[in-house]
């Protein structure tokens, strides 16, 4: 089904994006507008398409959305459109329409009766093909909505875990079901686990972290220090008082000994000679200053032993905690951190023994303490583990934003990655399928071509023509139009009365034409396959009455019952009033159903009202289309909707998109205004004399007399005369004036029923 068409290059007043995107036909679709407008070149383009002979290229969108290109020279992917227009009937009628005779309408052949059999195993290769191209299409689309469906969860978990992060930047429109399924196709190869995407999102919801200190190399160690202690340790101030004497071993002993024995004694033992104080104080100072010597020495290692301990312990202390880094790092610095506190607290341990030992020779120098085991203060402490995490940290903090895009890549890369597979799967097997259906479709369509071609030759039958001749009494309500099959049995003529019907009026002319087309298309159409056809019909109501008009809507709704889809374009206002009385009730059904969201009935509705017109644009005259003004379904009349259009341009001044078709609308306002004012006289141009007083050479408003006369409604084609916007606006400015002049009372009421502005005309 069509649900909307564009062009490439313009084609007569129709050009590229002529008709919004957002606005699409329905199944069953009216569309309205005056001549001028566009609706008859775009029956045209239609007829084209339906004939596979396009003029210029156009891009049709299906009921599904879906988007094919119509070359130069081809055919839509509805090769069962069958299109109603002026140059259908020229191809297939104009003989029999034209001129003073009765010309036939097809010719009968010998091959007509033989076709009969060839038709029936056609229909059963077609319900064959159709079957299995229904099937194709059922196995497509469920594929294509398994697909659908794993794009919009990876569209709902783009928007539901990073949108909150960015809200910007990861929303649906952003990341629009067609941006996630290219990202769907093209991803391949391996993507992060979950929780690798788990941690990257709690990385994400964590505040910005900030910069920690740069570890320090830990105090260096006590090796120099350590060098003398065991010697320090066993050294006395005996000893080191007597070391001048170690070149002479005995004499050492001999004062060693000789210190101890003389001790509190004033006379040498050895040699009698008296001890006395000046010798005993030489002595004492000799061995005190060693005791010093001594002391000062351990005190010292312990200063450098307890200032080590501190600063280690500060060391230790400057450490940043763990929780002070990115998450990914804390693991592992907390192991390594803890690994240091450790070590330093061995060393402390081994501190603390050294300390002791130091404290004791400070306090008695004499005493020779056991030294601890010290090799452990004798290597350096390494934090270069930890200095490496913090390093990393705060490169992370200087560049986060790069941090930042990472976790979203993974987060992302997660979500996309476990879907690819599965989503490369579901497309695969509906392209599949769609090929396999194409393939059906194809053998159905060269069937149904082929039925078609058979039943042309056996179309123009007797049965045929009653059927015809039914249909123009049930038109016009008599039986003064007949069609019958000629003596030769070849082909139909068209007889008024007994005799053959010349030189048709226009209304029976599109009476019969509308008819052959419809009871052709019916019985080209096999049974039960209606629901795949397309039919258009342009302007089916020129020139009839009203009791045809009511008469050919009623028979049009009933025939193009159960075709899959129709469009009717007019011009005429009474038909779109009844149209929007039989389809009514369905078209409010619609509506309601795309007020409520839904978005089947939103693609491709079950009945669409638009309007189409023609404005211009850099001054070029185009084809533009709308939805149906509220204007056209709130008035049962004509002449309201004409009165508000011009009161509208009249307001707007030469900016009105449609000005320049508003001259020919206020020319039709007039006459029916004129029609109602001046009932009693003949022709507009009279009744319009009668309501300016008789006397035109001297009414204020003779130039809308002129204007009226010179300018015509436009019936029966599309040319009108594009004029100056200037011109143009005065010319409907002063016909609404006329009209105000000569009924203000009027006036004023139908400005109050349409909603127009009375203070528009001065």
């Amino acid at each position: 089904m069509l649900r909307h068409l564009d062009l490439t290059t313009a084609y007569r007043s129709l050009a590229k994006d002529f008709w919004p995107a957002a606005l699409p036909l329905g199944s069953r679709s009216v569309v309205y507008g005056h001549n001028g407008s566009g609706k008859s070149s775009f029956a045209s383009l239609l007829l084209e398409i339906a004939s596979e002979d396009t003029s210029t290229e156009v891009v049709w969108e299906d009921e599904l959305g879906s988007s094919h290109t119509v070359r130069v020279g081809g055919g839509g992917p509805s090769p069962a459109m069958a299109v109603f227009t002026k140059e259908w009937v020229h191809c297939n009628l104009s003989q029999f329409l034209e001129g003073d005779t009765a010309s036939p309408i097809v010719t009968l052949g010998e091959e007509a009766i033989e076709a009969k059999d060839q038709e029936i195993e056609l229909g059963k290769k077609i319900d064959a093909f159709r079957l299995e191209e229904t099937e194709a299409k059922k196995k497509s689309q469920e594929s294509t909505a398994r697909a659908k469906k794993l794009a919009s969860a990876a569209q709902d978990g783009i928007a539901e875990q990073l949108k909150s992060f960015d809200y910007t930047r990861f929303t649906k429109n952003k990341y629009s079901m067609p941006v996630v399924e290219g990202m769907l196709r093209k991803y391949v190869g391996e993507f992060p686990d979950e929780n690798r995407s788990v941690e990257a999102l709690k990385r994400l919801s964590e505040p910005k972290p900030e910069r920690v200190p740069v570890v320090a190399d830990a105090p260096a160690g006590l090796r120099a220090a350590l060098s003398g202690l065991d010697t320090l340790l066993a050294e006395t101030p005996t000893s080191a008082a007597i070391a001048s004497l170690a070149a002479d071993q005995e004499r050492q002993r001999w004062v060693e000994q000789g210190i101890g024995l003389h001790e509190g004694l004033t006379d040498c033992l050895f040699c009698g000679n008296a001890v006395t104080p000046d010798r005993q104080e030489q002595l004492a100072k000799h061995f005190d200053k060693s005791w010093f010597d001594i002391r000062e020495r351990a005190q010292s290692l312990a200063q450098k032993v307890h200032s080590h301990k501190d600063a280690l312990g500060h060391w230790l202390a400057a450490m940043p905690s763990q929780e002070a880094l990115a998450r990914e790092l804390r693991d592992g610095y907390a192991t390594n951190l803890q690994s240091v506190r450790d070590e330093v607290a061995e060393r402390m341990n081994v501190l603390d023994d050294l300390e002791r030992v130091l404290k004791e020779k400070v306090e008695h120098p004499a005493t020779t303490p056991s030294a601890p085991d010290c090799s452990l203060l004798t290597g350096d402490l390494s934090a270069a583990i930890l200095q490496k995490a913090i390093t990393e940290h705060n490169a992370q903090v200087d560049d986060h934003n790069t941090v930042v895009e990472a976790c979203y890549e993974t987060v992302l890369d997660y979500i996309i990655g476990s879907r690819a597979e599965a989503f490369h799967q579901h497309e695969a097997s509906a392209k599949s399928a769609q090929a396999q259906r194409n393939a059906a479709k194809d053998g159905a369509e060269l069937a149904e071509r082929t039925l078609s071609d058979l039943r042309q030759k056996r179309f123009s039958n007797r049965k045929m023509a009653e059927t015809l001749t039914a249909d123009l009494a049930r038109v016009y309500g008599k039986g003064h139009l007949s069609v019958a099959v000629t003596e030769d049995g070849k082909s139909y003529a068209c007889r008024r009365g007994d005799v053959p019907a010349t030189h048709l009026s226009d209304g029976e002319r599109t009476t019969l034409s509308l008819l052959y087309f419809l009871r052709k298309l019916e019985d080209e159409t096999v049974s039960g396959d209606k629901t795949h056809r397309i039919v258009v019909i342009d302007d089916p109501s020129s020139s009839l009455d009203r009791e045809a008009l009511f008469a050919t809507h009623q028979w049009l709704v009933d025939t193009l019952k159960g075709f899959g889809q129709f469009i009717v374009l007019t011009h005429d206002f009474g038909l779109l009033r009844l149209f929007l009385k039989s389809q009514g009730s369905a078209w409010n059904a619609s509506r309601n159903k795309i007020k409520k969201g839904d978005v089947d009935e939103t693609r491709f509705p079950k009945v669409a009202f638009l309007e189409m017109y023609a404005a211009t644009k850099g001054g070029v005259r185009t084809t533009q289309v709308t939805p149906l003004p509220p204007m056209l379904v709130t008035h049962s009349s004509e002449y309201a909707y004409l009165f508000a259009k011009v009161m509208d341009g009249v307001d707007d001044g030469t900016d009105h998109d449609r000005l320049f078709l508003l001259p020919n609308a206020a020319r039709r306002v007039l006459e029916v205004f004129a029609s109602y004012k001046a009932p009693h006289v003949g022709t507009f141009v009279q009744r319009l004399e009668e309501l300016m007083g008789g006397d035109l050479v001297n009414n204020p408003y003779r130039d809308v007399y002129d204007f009226c006369n010179r300018y015509s409604h436009g019936e029966g084609g599309e040319s009108v005369d594009v004029l100056d916007a200037r011109v143009i606006h005065s010319q409907i400015r002063r016909c609404m004036e006329f009209l105000k002049f000569a009924d203000t009372e009027h006036f004023e009421r139908m400005c109050k029923a349409t909603g127009s502005n009375p203070l528009a005309i001065a």
